[in-house]
């Protein structure tokens, strides 16, 4: 049995170093992927499909690549088997492989090419339906960068059974995979046999089956076919990695021999080989090497022999090992940095720096990578760029200058990996045009006298780097204070092909740059557009994202209660953005509710037709006197009636008209009069329903329109009311729970309704739409997708009508439940609006009333307590007020009698 034990320790060695060729380049590849954005690349020019069809071709188990987007675009890129051609009889004869870009909607296209990645052909096709966003290997996946291991499922379209590995981007955008179907992993199996009538599995924690050396199909249950062995698989998870472990059992009745050995794939995840072999397959196998035991005796007195032969020769061997050791550091992927000790002997010196030099090449090459993959903007991959450079070739200073897309010609200085002062490249740029459109340049003479002018280097490289449009987006400048030696010079070529690899992500970063950009323009146009819409509204939306900036600023260098308060760039984007599209919502807002000066008014002052109204009672108080005079009454007489009729009919009218500017409260008994003033009648001879929109028309009551027509100089009618339709009922269009109290009606344009507002010129119904406006700002900002770090901003804009005691509007949030970000804009909000002197409705506040407004609004508990102390005590009021203010409204701050107002003791 001992020479069984020993066979199984063999064995298990070679299934670790099997696994690792499985998976380790699997691994890698989308460690390489993920920081290129596959999915956006051209269907028509395929040259970036060059890396990915090497990889595919070098990894026969491998047999698929493919990445999709959080917009459900995808690219998949196939090696063309045989079973592919036996299942689709169309497939171009000489086609190896088969680029699929999928789109959520329209034409899908299909593009085949062959070994020498030329396209033989391309068709559209229909995907049937595929979305891979609900697929588990796209959000099942982390946005931490770890490597998802899929349970076994089937493949689309192909329907076969197999595993996944796939990953998230950095930025979460999108997810890239590698597929391992049932056919290539068991040929794994097959390899992984124990012995030639070995039933062999590899299965998963949960004991799935996910290959295996005998024909299965997919619906193959173990349980059913194996009971003895499924009633062994024990306690898995106790079994150590890479460990072989041998049981007997009675499988089908026969006694067997299992043997199960757990593997690692990748870092964190499992699977497990069990092997089957009945008992008298394994005993002669026992007896064979019991058989060779003689022979064993032998080869160990030779082994004896041969360490002594290895003592004797122990200065040849050394170097010899050290080689070895390299080789394999080389095949499993840990190479490093060291140092070799020479041997006497010049031929294995001279291979074994040669290995070196391949080990550090290797090492500098991926740790290119490593840098570049965590690189998340432009200069930061530019510091990343020049330091590789420099350490990879031994330079003495390496810079990079970079284009901007407005100005392709002109180049300034992004990184420098040392402190030689910058080289002059714009001038020999102008005049050696030619230059960049080389590989790579060698500078000597004149070029890197003009280059280098002034500084201690001597020699040098010039390396374009270009975008895929073929527009220079940077150059690479390389100084040397000596000669070049051999080693810069065998390792120029490694920078050039890495450095094209960091072309593509600079334009990647610049791309997202572009985007970003274009967002925040929008961003201020749309606060722009809005103050620009309304006088009444000034430049708030501009300004309120400054006095937010200050406060985010004191907060930070604040020691006491924000002491732990900090903005990284994209929390502070967050927070800007939020308080620039803060009233955004004020679009939906009409323009006469946010202007309304008069109560009557609507897009006209309505107290023009109530004026008519009393001048036609008016022409009216003149025909009865005329009247009264033809029937017999004295002349005197009916003058003084007529009079006395006008003079009344004046003074209603002044009363409607002081009530209509809203400026003063209106006492109940103004309300009252106002009723009464409004049973006075007049008479109308024309009718009211010709020559008006449908709409209108549609409110009139039928049969109701008999002329003359007595009607009262004021009305609340039924054509006043406007109904709310279906889709502007509140809640409708929103994932939140508005907690603000809809009116029955949309508005309310009765004239007594109007008229008797006690305080201001908003109506009810009018009010609820200007509060409204923080409704749709909800609305409008959550339908907008926003990269992660920006996921806060509608809850971050939209809470800055919120108080601190539950009783604003419109999610009644309270205390701690606004976000920090809300209270901030808050204050920001109301200080603006007080202090404004852009207002045509209002006089601007000096600068302590409106602190001293504000400080009750503390005690009262609207505002932040600690938020507002900050405002106040920090200056940043001040610092607000010395731009912004008229020089009228800076006035004596008594800082400490207003935190008396709020400050409990």
């Amino acid at each position: 049995m001992n020479f069984t034990n020993e066979y199984v320790k063999k064995y298990t060695s070679s299934l670790q170093s099997q696994i690792k060729l499985i998976s380790i380049p699997a691994i890698t590849s989308l460690d390489m992927l993920i920081v290129v954005n596959l999915v956006e690349n051209n269907d028509k020019d395929l040259a970036w499909l060059a890396p990915i069809a090497t990889t595919l071709i070098k990894n026969p188990y491998m047999t698929s690549l493919y990445a999709a987007n959080q917009d459900g675009k995808s690219v998949f890129i196939y090696r063309i088997t045989e079973d592919m051609r036996s299942s689709e009889h169309t497939l171009p004869a000489n086609a190896v492989f088969s680029v699929n870009f999928n789109q959520v909607s329209g034409k899908q296209r299909r593009v085949f090419l062959n070994k020498e990645l030329e396209v033989v052909s391309w068709e559209y096709y229909d995907n049937g339906g595929y979305e891979p966003r609900v697929r588990p290997w796209f959000k099942n996946t982390k946005l931490d960068g770890s490597i998802l291991f899929s349970k076994p499922y089937k493949f689309y379209p192909s329907q076969h059974l197999g595993i996944t590995f796939s990953r998230r981007a950095y930025d979460g955008k999108s997810v890239v995979g590698v597929d391992f179907d049932y056919k290539s992993l068991s040929r794994v199996a097959q390899d992984m046999k124990y012995s030639k009538h070995a039933k062999t599995f590899l299965l998963t924690p949960t004991k799935d089956v996910i290959a295996s050396n005998i024909d299965i199909d997919n619906d193959y249950l173990l349980e059913s076919s194996e009971p003895g062995l499924v009633k062994a698989l024990v306690n898995l998870d106790r079994l150590v990695p890479f460990k072989t472990v041998m049981q007997s059992i009675t499988n089908n009745g026969q006694a067997s021999r299992l043997l199960i050995t757990p593997l690692n794939v990748g870092d964190e995840h499992v699977i497990y080989l069990v092997n089957l072999i009945k008992e008298q397959e394994f005993l002669a196998m026992s007896a064979y090497f019991s058989s060779h035991f003689n022979i064993q005796n032998m080869l160990f007195l030779t082994l004896i022999f041969f360490i002594i032969s290895i003592l004797s020769t122990r200065r040849i061997a050394r170097p010899l090992i050290y080689l070895n050791k390299s080789l394999t550091n080389i095949q499993t992927f840990k190479y490093r940095h060291k140092k070799y000790q020479p041997s006497n002997i010049a031929e294995i010196d001279q291979l074994n720096e040669t290995m070196l030099l391949m080990e550090s090449v290797l090492v500098d090459f991926f740790n290119n990578l490593y840098h570049v993959a965590r690189s998340s903007k432009p200069e930061e991959l530019s510091a990343s760029i020049v330091e590789q450079t420099e350490v990879i070739l031994s330079a003495s200073s390496c810079q990079l200058f970079i284009t901007n897309r407005t100005n392709r010609q002109k180049f300034h200085l992004a990184a420098n990996s040392g402190s030689i002062p910058e080289f002059e490249l714009q001038s020999f740029a102008h005049d050696n045009k030619d230059v960049f459109d080389k590989h790579v340049h060698k500078l000597s003479g004149e070029g890197a006298k003009a280059i280098f002018s002034g500084g201690p280097c001597k020699t040098g490289f010039i390396i374009p780097l270009m975008n895929r449009k073929e527009e220079n987006i940077g150059v690479l400048v390389i100084g040397f204070k000596d000669k070049i030696d051999k080693t810069a010079y065998d390792r120029i070529r490694l920078v050039r092909n890495f450095i094209g690899f960091n072309e593509i992500v600079l334009e990647h970063l610049e791309k997202e740059q572009e985007q970003q950009e274009l967002f925040h323009s929008f961003v201020m146009m749309t606060a722009t557009a809005l103050d620009t819409k309304s006088p009444y509204t000034g430049g708030h939306c501009q300004r309120v994202p400054e006095i937010t900036k200050l406060i985010a600023e004191a907060a930070e260098s604040d020691t006491g209660l924000f002491a732990d308060f900090s903005l990284t760039s994209k929390s502070r984007e967050e927070l800007l953005i939020a308080a620039w599209l803060h009233d955004c919502g004020k679009v939906t807002t009409p323009d006469y509710v946010m202007d309304k000066a008069t109560k009557l008014e609507t897009i006209y002052d309505r107290i023009h037709e109530i004026r008519m109204r009393y001048e036609v009672l008016k022409r009216d108080a003149d025909l009865v006197y005329w009247q009264s005079i033809a029937k017999g009454m004295d002349k005197s007489r009916a003058q003084q009636v007529c009079h006395e009729l006008k003079a009344e009919l004046d003074e209603e009218f002044a009363f409607i008209a002081s009530c209509n500017p809203g400026s003063e409260f209106l006492a109940p008994e103004k309300q009252q009069r106002l009723t009464e003033i409004s049973k006075r009648t007049w008479l109308r001879t024309l009718p009211d329903d010709i020559g008006i929109s449908q709409q209108a028309l549609a409110k009139k009551p039928a049969g109701l329109n008999q002329l003359p027509a007595i009607e009262n100089v004021l009305a609340d009618k039924l054509e006043h009311l406007c109904t709310w339709e279906e889709k502007q009922k509140q809640n409708k269009n929103s994932k939140r729970d508005f907690k603000i109290l809809q009116p029955a009606h949309r508005f309310n344009r009765g004239e007594i309704h109007n008229l008797i507002v006690k305080a201001g010129t908003l109506t009810e119904e009018e009010r609820y739409h200007i509060n409204d406006h923080i409704v749709q700002t909800y609305i409008m900002l959550d339908q907008i997708m926003y990269p992660e770090y920006l996921k806060n901003v509608p809850l971050i804009a939209g809470s800055h009508h919120e108080k601190m005691n539950g009783e604003g509007y419109p999610l009644k949030l309270k205390g701690e439940e606004i976000p920090m970000g809300g209270r901030m804009i808050a204050v920001a909000d109301i200080f603006e609006a007080l202090t404004a002197s852009d207002r045509p409705y209002k006089d601007a506040k000096k600068l302590s009333q409106a602190l001293k407004i504000m400080a009750f609004m503390v005690k009262d508990e609207h505002l932040d307590h600690d938020v507002f102390d900050l405002f106040l005590t920090k200056g940043v009021y001040e610092s607000y007020a010395d731009e912004y203010l008229k020089p009228e409204q800076l006035d004596f701050v008594d800082v400490d009698g207003l935190r008396a107002i709020y400050i409990k003791k």
